[in-house]
């Protein structure tokens, strides 16, 4: 039998978490990013996930798993024309510096099936200070392009800003960013940060279907070493 590849595991347990968040909180996601998201998008018309698409789009090379998140959504606008847009968001939780290119790649091959607009989201999530792409150039003599996309890069963002927020998102990207700076206080600290987190969550007024995601993802995105924390959390 082959070994398990711990890396992997992790990877596509993350996976499935932000995938499962973001279509239950993406409303959120969008009135995080966007200030005025409920003048600009009809979020009554709701969404559409288009992962499949996606991944025909871009496969996994060679069947390794990638080290980040893809999701693609229609979303419906207001104003008419467009009728609707596609929003691309990539989490990426490990330094890559290949980043600028592969989101370069989804954007032209996104709108050459489609032929609708695309607006871009690199979410980085990984605990490297510096590292923190926000586009993709080249040029050769005569033939130049500079792309640039939406980026988010969750270790630099304030704690308290964040616990202050009423948006469920800011809640999620709360949870990313103590695990981030929690990976050497121990269960028993760990333990006390993720019943804050809980709390906090309980007195938001934020509908029961979106608590049962962010509880999800809380739970099993911020890892106990000891399975015994998990019981008693």
């Amino acid at each position: 039998m082959a070994p398990i590849n711990q890396y992997n595991l992790t990877y596509h347990t993350d996976d499935s978490l932000w995938k499962g968040l973001l279509e239950s909180i993406f409303d959120d996601f969008l009135g995080f990013f966007f200030k005025n998201a409920d003048e600009i998008f009809d979020l009554k018309k709701g969404f559409t996930y288009l992962d499949k698409e996606l991944a025909d789009l871009f496969p996994d090379h060679e069947g390794k798993a990638p080290k980040y998140v893809d999701k693609l959504v229609k979303v419906y606008t207001k104003a008419g024309q467009p009728k609707w847009i596609l929003v691309h968001i990539e989490v990426q939780g490990q330094k890559d510096r290949h980043s600028g290119l592969r989101m370069f790649t989804y954007y032209y091959r996104i709108p050459d099936k489609y032929r609708m607009p695309v607006t871009a989201f690199a979410i980085f999530t990984d605990a490297s200070e510096t590292f923190h792409p926000a586009g993709y150039e080249n040029s050769f003599p005569g033939t130049s392009i500079l792309f640039e996309f939406n980026t988010y890069k969750v270790l630099n963002q304030d704690e308290n800003n964040l616990k202050n927020s009423n948006n469920p998102f800011a809640m999620a990207v709360l949870t990313v960013l103590i695990t981030l700076k929690s990976k050497k206080s121990g269960d028993e600290k760990l333990f006390e940060l993720k019943h804050s987190l809980l709390r906090n969550l309980i007195r938001g007024k934020i509908p029961p279907k979106k608590i049962d995601g962010l509880m999800t993802f809380l739970r099993l995105y911020l890892r106990f070493e000891n399975p015994e924390y998990n019981n008693k959390f």
